[in-house]
């Protein structure tokens, strides 16, 4: 059964259209990723909240993809630009 993972950022009022900009330009390499079987994104300006829904073959291969990230810098850029730290939750895929 594949994971459903939902993230929700909150990026600071002078740096949504960035963090929205480096979603758009950045998650070919997620959907590439081995595990990542679906994801996509939304922007609500009233709650200046961008929300990830990401399908993938595991729990596992989600955490390995974060780690990934961090390594990176690109999770710590992300917090960075943000109110708070982001928020994952994971969700058995049911139907």
């Amino acid at each position: 059964m594949a994971t459903v993972v939902t993230a929700k950022f909150f990026p600071k009022p002078d740096k949504a259209e960035e963090m929205n900009d480096w979603f758009k330009n950045n998650l070919s390499d997620t959907k590439a990723y081995e595990g990542c079987q679906l994801i996509k994104g939304g922007y609500n300006k009233d709650t200046n909240e961008v929300i990830l829904y990401e399908v993938w073959d595991s729990k596992e291969a989600h955490q390995k993809y974060v780690n990934w990230r961090v390594e990176i810098g690109d999770i710590p850029k992300l917090v960075e630009s943000s109110t708070k730290e982001p928020e994952i939750v994971y969700h058995e895929e049911v139907y």
